[in-house]
């Protein structure tokens, strides 16, 4: 039996790391696989990608990145990361939990960047991921200044390309993510202004629907 593929969404500092963890806890404590990974950056190809587009690597120009150079960079790791790591631990059984993919995409490059045809970029996205679709996406909300300043009292944060854009780049992307999530049924939005292990219950309960399991 192939394996689940959840993903998490959601804007800087929303948790989505932590809940990749929980959540691979949660299920590992009731008997199955899990492979928790991310998106740019988790093959070594990606982790080339990641360098360039958001830790301003010395592989890296001057020059900023071009919005569709940008696009372009990122569905690469994807593509990368499908074939080598989601798809191959999917067949093995294994439930893959990725922290950002599809949406993300579409809520930074197409929500905030205004890059478009909207139609053409959903098209290369689906066919850099090779059609592969969640069968849960995760939406964590969060009013992005409260985000921002969670990932600044971080102490092991380090600012990245786009933790340095403005509120208002932070806002679109939001505004996108919560347009996508009402017209995409099997995306759950969850408030993630709370406490980690009220929102995780509420991931939890989740995960026992698809599962079929109980507590």
């Amino acid at each position: 039996m192939d394996g689940k593929f959840i993903v998490f969404e959601g804007g800087e500092g929303s948790g989505k790391s932590s809940h990749v963890q929980l959540t691979s806890d949660f299920l590992t404590q009731r008997g199955f696989t899990t492979l928790a990974t991310h998106e740019p950056g988790a093959t070594a190809v990606g982790k080339i990608i990641r360098r360039l587009i958001l830790d301003h690597a010395e592989e890296a120009t001057t020059e900023p990145l071009a919005a569709r150079a940008e696009l372009m960079l990122f569905l690469a790791d994807r593509a990368q990361h499908v074939a080598e790591q989601i798809q191959p631990a999917m067949q093995r059984g294994t439930s893959v939990l990725c922290d950002r993919f599809t949406g993300s995409t579409l809520a930074y490059q197409v929500g905030a960047r205004n890059l478009g045809p909207e139609a053409l970029i959903e098209q290369m996205e689906a066919f850099a991921r090779a059609g592969l679709e969640p069968d849960l996406t995760i939406y964590l909300d969060l009013d992005p200044t409260i985000g921002i300043a969670r990932k600044q009292r971080q102490a092991n944060h380090t600012m990245n390309t786009f933790d340095q854009f403005d509120v208002e780049f932070h806002q679109a992307v939001r505004d996108y993510f919560l347009r996508y999530a009402h017209n995409h049924p099997q995306w759950v939005v969850l408030d993630a202004n709370r406490p980690l292990t009220a929102v995780q219950f509420d991931i939890n309960q989740l995960l026992d629907k698809l599962y079929g399991t109980t507590h």
